[in-house]
């Protein structure tokens, strides 16, 4: 009799507590071997629920959606823990999302999204502004090269005009210089006639 109390009353303690002990390192051990975590999000998306980029290729899709139906079946390990509802709404979120990635039904709007529209943009206004910076530094150095070698042409053209100048002017001073000293000399010589004619008359008019 006694025995059987104690079946009765302790045997039912000892299965609770090793259920208790042994339900968290199931739960652990399922959770580890799960390469696929499903989301913590609210409303998770497509991509999200499959661990895939935006560029899967539908190859990659339909693989992990047959990994994905293998590890949260509401049979599977990783879904027993689980209560029977989480289980089976995780396993036709899994189900719609194949669905949206395929094409056969629209894709949720990723509340992501605006965000990272707004990060492309700046990052795309960023190198824009960057790119402009770029040009003009670039166009600010070509103008002062402009600028230094219009300067040197100009130093160029001003030397070589003066020394084309400068030997017009020695070229015309070097023929004008005989035709000037035989000028001279014809004035010179026109004088001393005039003189000695002039001396002739005098003597003239005194005899």
């Amino acid at each position: 009799m006694s025995s059987r109390l104690w079946m009765q009353c302790a045997l039912p303690r000892r299965l609770a507590f090793l259920d208790t002990c042994i339900r968290p390192i199931q739960r652990q051990a399922s959770t580890s071997a799960n390469p696929y975590p499903y989301p913590t999000t609210a409303n998770p998306t497509p991509h999200q629920i499959f661990h895939l980029p935006r560029s899967a290729t539908k190859a990659d899709v339909k693989a992990r959606y047959y990994e994905l139906v293998r590890i949260y079946h509401p049979d599977s390990p990783v879904s027993r823990p689980l209560p029977p509802a989480t289980a089976q709404a995780r396993f036709h979120a899994i189900s719609a999302a194949y669905d949206a990635l395929r094409g056969k039904r629209p894709l949720a709007s990723d509340p992501d999204e605006p965000q990272r529209a707004r990060t492309d943009y700046h990052d795309l206004s960023t190198a824009m502004w960057r790119a402009k910076q770029r040009r003009r530094a670039e166009l600010h150095v070509g103008m002062d090269e402009r600028w230094k070698d219009r300067l040197m042409l100009g130093a160029i053209v001003l030397a070589v005009a003066a020394f084309v100048a400068q030997t017009y002017s020695t070229r015309i001073q070097a023929l004008s210089a005989p035709s000037e000293a035989r000028r001279r000399a014809t004035v010179s010589a026109n004088a001393r006639r005039e003189d000695t004619l002039t001396l002739a008359a005098s003597e003239d008019d005194v005899k």
